[in-house]
């Protein structure tokens, strides 16, 4: 019987192993198949065990871009506590989270949101908080995406991160105590901006380039819907979130664009396989913040002035304060339908994945 040799890392050239690992050490969420919303590091956890060289070489490939929710905030401040440790006890097995991690979602967190209560511990000096650990990593992100609901932790991580920087950052002779130029806020509603009061917040704000509300709340993805089978307003139309009209866009000093996200309807159209499973193709509308800073926030985004065929000329009265051209707008379609409603996992798995994609498909999203 002929016995088939065994292939061994060792038989491969270096090259080969390399992009072996790196795409066996990629989340599944940025993978085109055997995707698994709560086995998204598995195997990058695996390859962690196998050995030190192995670690050292997974690690960043699997921090790259994090997601953090209920599932997996809690593996992850556990994770960051053992580096804090390792510090002190065993330095060669510390690894350094923060300057790897370049895109991070948090949320929906429930009841594990980290704690600002310091922990003892008996392998370190100090009590740290797990707040203390996890700010870092997330201001350290380029890009950042957060639950709506979930802004109170990310306004104490800038918080604490400005309370302990130097007063020299007034004549600005030290850089800002944050890195993230993206902001993704899921899940928007019409409520206050408390970080905008303080001098954190607001200068985190004013740091931001891009900003992107991803996904819509249910109501204003089936409001869309209802206004175009309506034919309240035209087919290339798009009535703005009223939540917009709350945004603190002064603020936003360095903003360049706004992207907003709609569920795509061609008529006729289906409302009951929608309300069977809410999955539509998104359109991406990628505005410049000319359009919203420093002036009241147009509640039309208009494809063509006047009336359109097989529409109603409701939004014809519009002034043009009140509208923006959809000449002035980037439109893109997805590859492929996402859920806009639906069960918690199903919905924040599927929008999770849009966004660790790079809200890519085969370049056509390009944000």
């Amino acid at each position: 019987m002929e016995i088939t040799p065994r292939a061994s890392f060792n038989d491969l050239p270096a090259e080969i192993v390399a992009i072996i690992i790196k795409y066996a050490a990629e989340p599944t969420f940025v993978q085109d198949e055997d995707f698994h919303p709560t086995h998204s590091y598995r195997t990058a956890r695996k390859l962690c065990l196998v050995s030190h060289t192995l670690r050292h070489f997974a690690l960043p490939i699997m921090l790259h871009t994090v997601v953090l929710d209920f599932c997996n905030m809690p593996a992850f401040l556990h994770a960051l506590r053992m580096q804090n440790e390792y510090a002190q006890t065993h330095p060669a097995l510390r690894f350094e989270y923060t300057p790897h991690v370049r895109n991070i979602w948090i949320g929906p967190c429930l009841d594990v949101c980290p704690s600002d209560a310091p922990v003892d511990s008996s392998l370190t000096s100090e009590p740290v908080s797990d707040l203390d650990l996890i700010a870092p990593v997330l201001l350290g992100a380029s890009s950042l995406a957060i639950y709506f609901s979930c802004l109170n932790l990310l306004t104490s991580c800038i918080e604490r991160a400005w309370t302990r920087m130097d007063k020299n950052i007034d004549n600005g002779s030290l850089p800002l105590p944050w890195k993230t130029k993206t902001l993704t806020l899921s899940r928007m509603t019409s409520d206050s901006w408390e970080m905008a009061k303080l001098a954190s917040g607001s200068a985190f704000l004013a740091s931001i380039t891009h900003f992107i509300a991803l996904p819509p709340e249910e109501h204003d993805a089936l409001l869309h819907i209802l206004l175009r089978t309506k034919r309240a307003i035209g087919p290339q139309n798009y009535g703005t979130p009223l939540w917009m009209s709350d945004v603190p866009w002064n603020s936003f000093e360095k903003l360049e664009k706004v992207s907003l996200v709609f569920p795509r309807v061609q008529l006729p159209f289906d409302m009951f396989a929608y309300n069977w499973r809410a999955e539509q193709h998104a359109e991406v509308l990628t505005l410049p913040s000319s359009m919203l800073k420093g002036r009241r926030v147009p509640v039309l985004i208009r494809g063509s002035k006047g009336t359109e065929e097989g529409s109603l000329d409701n939004d014809a009265v519009l002034s043009g304060a009140d509208c923006i051209s959809l000449n002035d707008v980037h439109v893109a379609v997805s590859d492929h339908p996402v859920l806009f409603c639906g069960c918690d996992i199903c919905f924040h798995s599927d929008w999770e994945r849009v966004w660790a994609s790079g809200l890519q498909a085969e370049g056509k999203w390009g944000l």
